[in-house]
């Protein structure tokens, strides 16, 4: 009699997530995002090569020129734009503003807040990343509607939040030592209503 191969549960629970009985899309699905995080990364990491920095400096910049206005964008601005830790910022930024990329002082209305402006080197640098940023970016993002962008956009926002959830629950259950309560943490959210 031939043996019976082995198959592994179901890795997903919630019902839009599967097909059928099968939980293959979603796999396939998460396979595809380890994919492309890699590829973003890498084209992070050449994007800041080209102007001399770490992929995340880069990203720090692209920001900080983004959301500063007339007066600069405080450091916890910037990390909460970012999903990073403010002294993951203010570590940066302090490389950066030996670099003479970035300005960093103290707001006038509240000195315990730090503002981050781009000085005139980093504009320079930043410039020299166009056009070729755009290519690199129409290219990676070959979406053909706004539509598609929008749900793309909103799904990955959702996801974003449902994530740090996600890690909180497990740092809990990791230092509880009960994988239970991550089952039954899990189990409750699924019952929940959508909104």
């Amino acid at each position: 009699m031939p043996k019976k191969t082995p198959q592994l549960p179901l890795s997903v629970a919630r019902p839009a997530l599967l097909s059928g009985k099968s939980d293959h899309s979603f796999r396939e699905l998460l396979y595809n995002f380890f994919t492309v995080s890699n590829r973003l990364e890498q084209v992070r990491r050449y994007l800041g090569s080209r102007i001399g920095l770490s992929g995340p400096q880069y990203n720090l910049m692209m920001a900080v020129a983004e959301l500063q206005d007339s007066t600069g964008v405080s450091v916890g601005r910037v990390a909460e734009y970012l999903h990073v830790s403010g002294t993951f910022v203010t570590a940066e930024t302090e490389k950066l503003a030996r670099k003479g990329f970035i300005h960093k002082h103290h707001d006038r209305n509240d000195l315990r807040v730090s503002l981050l402006v781009i000085d005139q080197k980093g504009w320079i640098a930043l410039a020299s990343l166009f056009p070729e940023l755009q290519q690199v970016n129409d290219l990676f993002f070959a979406i053909e509607s706004k539509d598609e962008f929008q749900n793309l956009h909103r799904t990955l926002k959702r996801m974003v939040e449902s994530s740090q959830k996600t890690l909180a629950l497990i740092n809990v259950a990791a230092s509880a030592s009960t994988p239970r309560l991550l089952a039954l943490a899990t189990r409750e959210d699924m019952t929940e209503q959508p909104q």
